[in-house]
């Protein structure tokens, strides 16, 4: 035992040791940074101003009037640029870079079919050649989309492309990793639901929300980079935001037709119905190049408040047929309302300013939906947890002879018939009796009598315990069960200990009527006869065994009263 507690110990400080490690680790490479000869490197350099168009006008690179030039430019210093990396988001413009003449870098990314016209935002890296002379930087660009909102240059700098991506994933990193650990959730509900659903309705329930929660996940990653830093395909996951979107409003639907119990209502499949025909038009058109998501995206919003409107009255409908008492469902449905009224947020959001980031607030209603679906669904499982203890316990008393402790005649008749099944291998049967209960109880009452009975007990459980089950079938009645190929030696050996037991009971009891308790045994082979049978002969053996010992007490007594 010592030996354990001093290796669990040492399990426990290598753990600490090993995760204190690893997080100084992870904070280092935060912390310090690596040290170079000069410091063109050391520090990035806000590269965002100085532009001017072709014709010499001054120009803000974060506002460009698209509709002005097709080029910029701004003269290039060697001891500042020279060596370094040009690094920049754009947003669904294609464009060229020259250092004077000569093309240094060129991005025009191959779209159509469900891409659709524009790639969205991309992150650029642009390695600027060495060059020792004051040169030209020059943009040559065309605009993709005519919305300013949706066409831009953003966060030019010049300095080290790593450092630069690194600070790209450190700023995004809290809204991926939200994202990422939603989906993670829901694909576990989803896994759960589908495997450990115990009914077609719970199975709805679960898998509805982990759809849910996987496709809200997505699309309000919009935004992060880190899909497109992973993927190099800003088009692609520009075109999966997207689908996820229209598809968004069947798990909700779904989901409120378990909560409400409202799956024949014709507004829960008008609405679904819909939700496939603008899937339809959405690939239908944009992979034949007449048009692109963004152009249609307000069909995918209407179908969406449509959604809305049905689930909001479906709730209030369900609320007036009094559907939601007693169902503990009152946690999720706050969850659903704050998720949708989050959504709403963002659809005014998108409409009514210049914000590109279109899931700020659901992915904060994302969040609470998840937290309080997680308290949810952690109370349920305590609850759960307490029925089904309670279930246990009530099972176990149930096989329970309550004044002994040990297992009752229920008990023994599922065990028998468990045995009467099997086929391979063999048991021992063992039947006891104890002597003079009847005595007992005549004579010194039952409480004297609980006493007998329950010194059996002990000290054939202390017997036989060990090598199997004992049971309590009667007043004075038990039965215990040895398996196993060696049960019979153990039996043998059990039945000389419990002789020596009851002898020590009453030497340190000293009981008004000396505890004896008469047994039996019989093998029975698991392919051969039944059960009863063998029992009938345990029990032949122990009513002979019985006779013995009144025969032996007889003359014990008859000897004690002839003075021997």
């Amino acid at each position: 035992m010592n030996q354990d507690k001093t290796r669990e110990k040492i399990v426990i400080i290598l753990g600490i040791l090993t995760t204190s490690m690893l997080l100084f680790g992870v904070l280092c490479l935060f912390i310090f940074k690596m040290k170079f000869v000069g410091n063109i490197y050391e520090e990035t350099i806000e590269y965002g101003e100085g532009w001017t168009y072709t014709d010499g006008e001054k120009c803000d690179l974060l506002a460009l009037d698209f509709n002005k030039s097709g080029a910029i430019e701004r003269s290039a210093d060697w001891k500042e640029l020279s060596g370094t990396s040009l690094c920049f988001e754009t947003t669904n413009l294609i464009f060229n870079i020259y250092l004077d003449d000569e093309l240094i870098y060129d991005f025009h990314p191959k779209l159509g079919g469900l891409y659709g016209k524009y790639y969205g935002e991309y992150l650029h890296t642009v390695k600027i050649p060495t060059f020792d002379e004051e040169k030209v930087l020059k943009i040559e660009y065309e605009v993709l989309s005519t919305e300013s909102r949706w066409t831009q240059f953003r966060y030019m700098e010049i300095g080290n492309s790593w450092s630069y991506i690194k600070n790209v994933i450190i700023n995004y990193a809290p809204r991926f990793a939200i994202c990422f650990l939603i989906f993670m959730f829901g694909c576990v509900l989803v896994i759960f639901g589908v495997i450990f659903g115990k009914t077609s309705m719970g199975s709805i329930e679960t898998v509805s929300l982990g759809v849910l929660a996987m496709a809200l996940s997505v699309w309000t990653n919009g935004g992060t980079r880190i899909f497109t830093l992973i993927t190099g395909n800003s088009a692609a996951v520009r075109a999966v935001e997207h689908f996820t979107l229209v598809l968004l409003p069947m798990p909700a639907l779904s989901f409120t037709a378990y909560l409400t119990r409202s799956f024949k209502n014709i507004f829960i499949w008008t609405s679904t119905a819909l939700t496939g025909i603008n899937l339809a038009l959405n690939i239908i058109l944009v992979a034949t190049g007449v048009t692109d998501y963004h152009e249609i995206l307000i069909y995918t919003h209407i179908n969406i408040l449509i959604g809305f409107v049905i689930i909001i009255y479906l709730i209030v409908s369900a609320l007036k047929r009094k559907v939601f008492e007693g169902r503990g469902v009152l946690p999720m449905l706050g969850a659903f309302i704050v998720l949708m009224f989050s959504g709403f947020l963002d659809f005014a959001n998108y409409y009514m300013t210049k914000s590109t980031d279109v899931a700020r607030y659901t992915r904060v209603g994302l969040f609470i939906f998840v937290a309080l679906l997680g308290f949810h669904e952690v109370r349920e499982s305590i609850h759960v947890s307490e029925k089904s203890l309670d279930a246990d316990e009530k099972n176990r008393l149930a096989h329970i002879d309550g004044l002994t402790g040990l297992l009752n005649r229920l008990a023994f008749s599922e065990r028998e018939s468990e045995i009467a099944r099997k086929k391979n291998g063999m048991c021992v049967f063992i039947e006891f009796d104890v002597n003079n209960l009847k005595k007992v109880n005549d004579n010194y009452g039952h409480t004297e009598g609980d006493k007998h009975i329950i010194g059996a007990a002990n000290a054939i459980t202390k017997s036989f315990g060990q090598y199997g089950d004992i049971y309590r079938v009667g007043g004075d009645e038990f039965i215990g069960i040895i398996e196993g190929f060696e049960a019979e030696a153990m039996a043998a050996a059990a039945s000389e200990e419990l002789i020596k037991n009851y002898n020590t009971y009453n030497e340190k009891h000293n009981p008004p009527v000396k505890l004896e308790i008469a047994y039996g045994y019989a093998v029975y082979d698991y392919d051969r006869g039944d059960p009863e049978q063998a029992e009938r002969i345990a029990d032949d053996k122990m009513y002979e065994c019985k006779r013995l010992l009144k025969q032996e007490d007889a003359i014990n007594e008859a000897m004690s009263k002839a003075g021997y």
